[in-house]
C-alpha cells in the first residue's frame, strides 16, 4: 500500500450560516484529510482570516451579516483559493466580480467542492516544502 500524498491544502474555513449545510460541508472535508474551521459570519470569517493558517475556503455567498464579497478580496489579495456555494442567482454573484467557474450550486457534494479548489494550487514539493 502506498502512504497517501499529502494535500496541497490543510486547512479549509467555511463560512455558513446554515448549521446543517455547515455539518455537511465540513464532514466532507474532514473526511478529505483537511482541517476545518467554521463560522456563520463576515466579521469572524475576517477575524480567522487575520489570525489563522488558512489554505481555502468555501463559502456561502450571503450569510448572517451580509454577503461575503469581503472574504473574497482578502482571499484574493492573498492568494488563497475558494468557491462560492449558494443558493443565490449566478448573476448577483456575478455582479460582485467573482466568475461563475468558482461558484457551484446547493445541494452541493462538497467532496468535489474540495477537489476544485484542489485544482487551483500546486501540489506540495517533496520534503513538505512550498
Amino acid at each position: 500500500m502506498r502512504p497517501r500524498q499529502p494535500l496541497a491544502i490543510d486547512t479549509i474555513l467555511i463560512v455558513e450560516d446554515d448549521v446543517f449545510i455547515s455539518m455537511d460541508a465540513a464532514d466532507a472535508v474532514a473526511r478529505a484529510g483537511v482541517n476545518v474551521i467554521t463560522t456563520e459570519t463576515v466579521r469572524d470569517a475576517l477575524e480567522i482570516l487575520e489570525n489563522e493558517h488558512i489554505s481555502g475556503a468555501i463559502l456561502d455567498f450571503k450569510v448572517r451579516d451580509g454577503d461575503v464579497t469581503p472574504i473574497v478580496q482578502r482571499l484574493r489579495r492573498s492568494g488563497i483559493p475558494f468557491r462560492i456555494v449558494s443558493g443565490s442567482a449566478i448573476r448577483e454573484i456575478e455582479q460582485n466580480g467573482i466568475p461563475p467557474e468558482l461558484c457551484a450550486p446547493k445541494p452541493a457534494d462538497y467532496g468535489k467542492v474540495l477537489v476544485s479548489i484542489l485544482n487551483d494550487v500546486p501540489p506540495p514539493r517533496p520534503g513538505g516544502q512550498h
